[in-house]
């Protein structure tokens, strides 16, 4: 059985490995069409609360957010209708959580 610790260092040696150059979708979000004008960075912390702005900025300024397939900076204005997408060099993980069968002894229930 895996434990958390051994799940991440398999992800960093994924990461480790995947210097290809290539990049990976992660994201991909429409602007409404009733979206006042905004910077990216700001409108992709709105729409990916787990993301901090700097980082955010950061992947802005490593050319990894793309808005309708152009390379854009961080304080690019998002305008209703752009397609805004983050790519990463890694692809992307999901984490599922799947329940082990393990026999239980009892010995006290109260």
């Amino acid at each position: 059985m895996l434990n958390f610790s051994d799940i991440m260092d398999n992800l960093q040696e994924e990461l480790e490995e995947a210097e290809d150059g290539s990049l990976h979708e992660h994201h991909r979000i429409t602007a409404d069409r009733g979206q006042s004008l905004i910077r990216v960075d700001r409108f992709l912390t709105n729409q990916l609360p787990h993301a901090s702005r700097t980082r955010i900025q950061a992947a802005a300024d490593a050319g990894y957010i793309l808005v309708n397939d152009q390379q854009v900076k961080a304080s690019y204005k998002v305008k209703p209708g752009d397609v805004v997408v983050v790519m990463l060099d890694h692809p992307r993980h999901e984490f599922k959580i799947i329940p082990e069968d393990i026999p239980l002894n009892i010995v006290y229930e109260d």
